[in-house]
């Protein structure tokens, strides 16, 4: 008893000081951790995101503000998560933590308050432009502008609102300001003058607004939650490794008391060492966890996949596994999509080989296991793979040697990314549900890594089409001007040709071989007119139900012809009933410029397979080169095996004259003109290629309902007239005496003028000597529209037909204003001319002059 007495003390003050030592021995609340690790990265995540749907939203791509308004809330329910993380601090420390904490709220308050001003503006913005575009819709008719005195006007402001939106910091505020002055002054009365006063208003909305919104996107994208967020997580995690240090140094004092301990109470200190033994173990995973959270923080793009595979081999390796994959969900079954982006990624011990097998010869993963009893936590746990029921899944693990095998999904905010496998080959493992957990915050980790090398991804290829996009537009417009000059150069040349060869009837005469060499080059050169418009998106054509099976057959019929024999053309076309509303002719175009870059990318020598189809678009689909909204579509694709493109290339391919071909080789007109084709359709364009694989142009074209039909023209001969008098104006002096030759040979009697002024004095003079007025449009003095607009103030009745090279739309409505009654495109041909007298002036019957 005695004994037992003088041992009381000693075993009490060892037992207390073994309570002191387990109470300061406690590692920092895990759950809490968790939670706060988790609120740091949400707050990156949702900061990265709202600064994503900002953008979408100010340039009109984000439908509604739901998405924006989700991530401010979650943004907001992380950050107060966030009140928690001092947990891991002493008293000393609190103050610096809580103080870290309140500045990421307050950031985020104010990121919230920006939020809600940007969606009240951009909502006041938006809807100011939709009803600016529903007036021009109003305005711009034919019915409708030919009675609306302030079409023009309005146009005008529609135009300088649209430079105010491209550069709101220029002078562009002052031609809006001025437009919408001028209209505001007008009184037109009525319904009307109600509608421009409220296009006034809006107008005067926008230019107050865009500023306002411009400024609004750059403080929401300069705000510094992420940095105050990443400033709080590494004092939270020097705070956490300072916690944890202190807790191992009195594990150490504990294990010291517990070997005092060991011969009064072995089984205790048993019991002990085994515990320290699993707490460790598991706190080196977390540590291991938490180092790889921290290498994703504020990482560079392209730079996350590398640390990817680099947190998934410290995974495996810490978790002694021999085989770990991670499988991102994606419908393509290639290594990568087209933003680079790895669909897989693989860490195995030296030696090991990979299973053989594609993508969709894997085992079934969560939420597809099939069978019952393996679930934990969500996750499919297989400890050992002998004992599984005969199933296909068991096969597949035992044909590739797995004994042991862990099948963790990857999800965030309730979106599926993809699965996390852990295998060994060399004996069973089982994990514990603590191990699980911490594999799965693993797993969170990668997931949240992937998406956000995802939405990077799609925010540069979004303003990587963006570029692109403002490129073609200003090379379209410079070809609308090349085209106008081009047009008046090619007048003279098919004019006088066709001039020569009416005079010239000997067929056999040499000098009429020649005029022809030069006609069928001025219609060469008018199809490389046809190419730019089609590519600059300028060109105006009549569209109708085409069915696109025989345009296609046809088209590859000839393409043997000139091809080499040493390529072959493999046409898979499907059923009938494939009818686009487009224009045969441009259909042609496309499947010969496809398939001569194919001919040339293999070099003379391979097969080249063109395949027709239709697919229905459930949603709207990114492209590689556009998106393609829900629909159904023909879908048109030309596939060679050439040497294929890398992705600088691939982004390249539809500039204008942008080639990889030799001197001679290719123009870099072809795939351009494919692109403007297919836009001007309504469709889209997606390319897949990687170098020494070859490439496919796959084309969407919009399908109809509407049966085909064939409206192809019947040769008629030209009408003669038969000495009516017609005023002939245009500032080239070829093309007025060419329009005098031309009209005389047609039976009308010509009076010319290089001015327009000139021509408006001989009018006035004697207004009743002419029976119709041809003008040319673009003049230095006075357009043709002007002129039109004088001459038939004095003579209502007189007809006036307007010439122009021009290929911008024209105003129906300004037209008819102006006594317009047709426009005729240049260059001019006599039969298209004598056809448009005729309809105007009486002809001569008995004579009829054959059309060129």
């Amino acid at each position: 008893m005695r004994a037992l007495r003088l041992l009381a003390p000693p075993v009490i003050g060892l037992l207390l000081l073994l309570t002191y030592f387990l109470v300061q021995g406690a590692t920092p609340n895990a759950a809490l951790h968790e939670r706060t690790l988790d609120a740091l990265q949400q707050i990156v995540v949702d900061d990265a995101a709202v600064k994503r749907d900002v953008l979408r939203a100010r340039t009109g791509l984000l439908r509604n503000y739901d998405p924006l308004v989700r991530s401010v809330e979650s943004m907001r329910d992380a950050a107060e998560r966030l009140r928690t993380a001092d947990h891991v601090a002493r008293t000393s420390m609190q103050h610096d933590i809580q103080r870290r904490i309140e500045a990421t709220l307050a950031a985020v308050r104010d990121q919230e308050d920006l939020v809600d001003a940007f969606k009240s503006g951009n909502a006041v913005l938006q809807n100011s432009l939709n009803y600016l575009g529903h007036v021009l819709a109003r305005t711009g008719s034919a019915d409708r502008a030919a009675s609306n005195p302030v079409a023009a006007d309005i146009g005008a402001v529609a135009t300088a609102v649209l430079g105010f939106l491209q550069d709101p910091h220029g002078d562009s505020a002052g031609v809006v300001t001025a437009a919408l002055d001028r209209l505001d002054r007008l009184q037109v009365g009525g319904d009307l003058q109600q509608t421009v006063q409220t296009l006034v208003t809006h107008g005067r909305l926008i230019l107050a607004a865009l500023p306002q919104m411009d400024d609004l996107v750059a403080r929401l994208q300069a705000a510094p939650i992420r940095d105050r967020a990443v400033e709080l997580q590494d004092l939270y995690l020097d705070l956490y490794a300072r916690a944890d240090a202190r807790a191992g140094v009195f594990r150490i004092l504990l294990y010291a008391v517990s070997v005092a301990l060991a011969g009064y109470v072995g089984y205790l200190f048993l019991r002990l060492r085994a515990n320290a033994r699993s707490l460790q173990e598991r706190l080196n995973l977390e540590h291991m966890i938490v180092g790889v959270s921290a290498q994703f923080i504020g990482l560079a793009r392209a730079r996350i996949s590398n640390e990817i595979e680099d947190g998934l081999a410290r995974v495996a390796e810490h978790a002694g596994v021999d085989r770990a994959r991670i499988l991102v969900r994606d419908e393509d079954t290639s290594g990568m999509d087209a933003s680079g982006i790895k669909r897989s990624y693989l860490w195995q011990r030296p030696r090991l080989t990979m299973p053989s097998g594609r993508r969709e010869d894997l085992p079934p993963v969560p939420p597809h296991w099939s069978l019952p009893g393996y679930e934990r936590q969500g996750c499919i746990h297989v400890p050992d793979v002998q004992s599984l029921p005969t199933s296909a899944e068991k096969s597949y693990l035992q044909q590739h040697g797995i004994r042991s095998w862990l099948a963790i999904p990857l999800a965030l905010a309730g979106k599926r990314i993809g699965v996390l496998m852990l295998e060994t080959v060399a004996a069973e493992k089982r994990w514990l549900d603590d191990d699980i957990a911490l594999l799965r915050t693993a797993g969170e980790i990668f997931a949240s890594a992937i998406e956000r090398e995802r939405s990077e991804a799609e925010r540069e290829a979004l303003e990587a089409r963006m570029h692109q996009a403002e490129r073609l537009q200003a090379i379209g417009t410079l070809a609308g001007g090349i085209a106008h000059e081009f047009n008046n150069i090619l007048g003279a040349i098919l004019g006088y040709c066709e001039m020569g060869l009416e005079a010239l009837q000997k067929p056999g005469a040499s000098r009429r071989r020649h005029l022809q060499q030069i006609m069928k080059a001025g219609r060469r050169a008018q199809g490389i007119v046809d190419q730019i418009l089609a590519f600059g998106r300028r060109s105006d054509r009549q569209y109708r139900p085409v069915a696109a099976k025989p345009v296609i057959a046809e088209t590859l019929d000839l393409l043997r012809a000139s091809l080499p024999a040493t390529i072959t053309i493999r046409p898979h076309l499907g059923p009938d009933g494939a009818n686009v509303l487009g224009n045969a002719t441009q259909l042609q175009q496309v499947v010969m410029n496809l398939c001569t870059n194919a001919a040339q990318a293999i070099d003379g020598h391979g097969a080249i397979d063109v395949g027709l189809d239709t697919i229905d678009v459930a949603a709207e689909r990114s492209l590689s080169h556009g998106t393609l909204p829900a629909g159904r579509y023909v879908r048109l694709a030309v596939t060679d095996t050439g040497p294929g493109m890398d992705a600088a290339v691939m982004q390249r391919i539809f500039e204008p004259f942008f080639t990889t071909k030799g001197p001679g080789r290719g123009s870099g007109l072809g795939l351009a003109t494919v692109h403007g084709i297919v836009t001007q359709h309504g469709g889209a364009v997606n390319v897949r290629s990687r170098p020494g694989e070859g490439s496919t142009f796959e084309t969407y074209f919009p399908q109809t309902d509407e049966p085909a039909r064939d409206d192809a023209p019947a040769d008629v001969a030209a009408p003669l007239g038969h000495g009516e008098t017609v005023l002939l104006v245009d500032d080239e002096t070829s093309l007025v005496a060419l329009g005098e030759e031309m009209l005389a040979v047609l039976g009308y009697e010509p009076v010319g003028f290089r001015e327009s002024t000139a021509a408006l004095a001989a009018f006035h003079a004697d207004p009743e000597r002419f029976d119709l007025v041809l003008t040319d449009e673009v003049m230095p003095e006075m357009t043709g529209t002007e002129l039109a607009t004088a001459l038939h103030q004095v003579r209502p009745d007189l007809p006036i037909v307007l010439m122009t090279g021009h290929v911008g739309p024209t105003q129906s409505g300004a037209l008819a204003a102006a006594g317009i009654r047709e426009v005729l495109k240049k260059p001019l041909l006599s039969g298209a001319l004598a056809s448009c007298l005729s309809r105007y002036l009486p002809v001569n019957q008995a004579t009829r002059h054959p059309a060129a």
